[in-house]
């Protein structure tokens, strides 16, 4: 027998009055007590079946679900590399261009237009281009002097004996040189509207010029400074007036003015 049902025994000896033992008491008793220890070991035995059915169903079902799980899950997309998206045509800035005059007025900057030349050989500049309006005088302006060729009355020319080489070409005005006569043997000035190209009379257009045939050769038309206009380049300025041709360094002061009839010199 076990502790359970001597227990018992002893609390029915103890409230049970004296008299003859009651067998089927005691055998109700007896049936009691394995009653109530197979409830436990049943209890115990569930307990069991229940713990290994969850460590079963651990193993099995629940590693299905974590697998549905993470299947469902989106997976980490790594991130598209974005591709700039390639520029219109670069430029390293913008274009040069040439400025465009306005119409009329009676001064035009020709510092940067015209044609490009090279005296002094030590520099590099523009060079325009103009003729008077009685093609007397065939003029150049640049950012570094004026100078006009021509025809002068008997008597205005220096002697042709100043030159050493050459003769006399005409007036100029260049740096900072006082003005003066200049000896060469060239041409200086090109003011042919319809020669080739046309270089170096870009100041040019029926607004602000005139045009007259060359008398060298009238099939050529001469760009013309008309009386009252002004071309500018730099510190050099020349402007036609019907007294002649004025062309001034405008920060010393020097130039000359021109006419068939006399040359007169500004220091």
């Amino acid at each position: 027998m076990s502790d359970f049902d001597d227990l018992i025994r002893a609390s029915l000896r103890d409230h049970t009055p004296a008299a003859l033992p009651d067998e089927a008491l005691a055998g109700r008793a007896a049936a009691t007590g394995r009653r109530i220890r197979r409830a436990r070991i049943a209890g115990g035995a569930a307990l069991a079946i229940v713990t290994v059915l969850g460590v079963a169903w651990g193993s099995t079902v629940l590693p299905g679900r974590a697998q549905q799980n993470i299947a469902a899950t989106p997976s980490p997309v790594s991130p598209t590399s974005v591709q700039p998206t390639p520029s219109e045509s670069a430029t390293s800035g913008p274009t040069p261009t040439e400025p465009t005059f306005s119409s009329g007025g009676t001064v035009r900057d020709v510092s940067l237009v015209g044609a490009r030349a090279g005296y002094p050989e030590s520099e590099e500049y523009l060079e325009n281009f103009f003729a008077s309006p009685s093609s007397n005088f065939l003029c150049t302006l640049s950012t570094v002097g004026a100078r006009c060729t021509g025809t002068w009355n008997k008597g205005v020319e220096p002697p042709r004996t100043m030159c050493d080489d050459g003769v006399v070409e005409g007036v100029q005005v260049e740096g900072t040189k006082p003005a003066a006569w200049f000896c060469g043997s060239d041409a200086q000035s090109f003011p042919f509207l319809n020669d080739e190209g046309g270089d170096g009379v870009d100041w040019w257009d029926a607004t602000f010029g005139e045009s007259i045939p060359w008398p060298m050769d009238p099939s050529v038309q001469l760009a013309v400074l008309p009386y009252g206009k002004t071309l500018v380049a730099g510190d050099f300025r020349c402007s036609m007036a019907k007294a002649g041709v004025t062309c001034t360094n405008t920060r010393t002061g020097a130039g000359f003015l021109t006419s068939r009839a006399k040359v007169d010199f500004k220091a």
